[in-house]
């Protein structure tokens, strides 16, 4: 799978998140860019679609090492976490269904 930084998302991007703390991946439309001013966010404005996994739909922030992968192009790319955070990885196994 192919990779995408951080810093390159932007607003209106669908993403995969694992926000809810759920199994599957749960998707979201970005509602502000990552980069503000000089630097990175830790927390971006999401609006997280629960509804795909018997939650409720909500716009609210999540921590930017959340995000596991976006859709461009038709195609789903994983986003480099090494920068936030080199402790966070997503398993493979979450990622497979993508």
């Amino acid at each position: 799978m192919k990779e995408v930084l951080f810093e390159d998302l932007k607003k209106g991007d669908w993403i995969k998140h694992s926000h809810l703390g759920s199994s599957p991946l749960v998707g979201g439309y970005v509602m502000e860019s990552p980069r503000q001013g000089r630097g990175l966010k830790s927390t971006i404005l999401v609006d997280v679609k629960g509804s795909e996994v018997g939650l409720v739909d909500e716009i609210g922030s999540i921590y930017s090492n959340q995000i596991a992968a976006v859709l461009r192009d038709g195609e789903w790319y994983r986003v480099d976490q090494k920068r936030l955070n080199p402790m966070i990885v997503f398993p493979n196994a979450m990622l497979a269904n993508l």
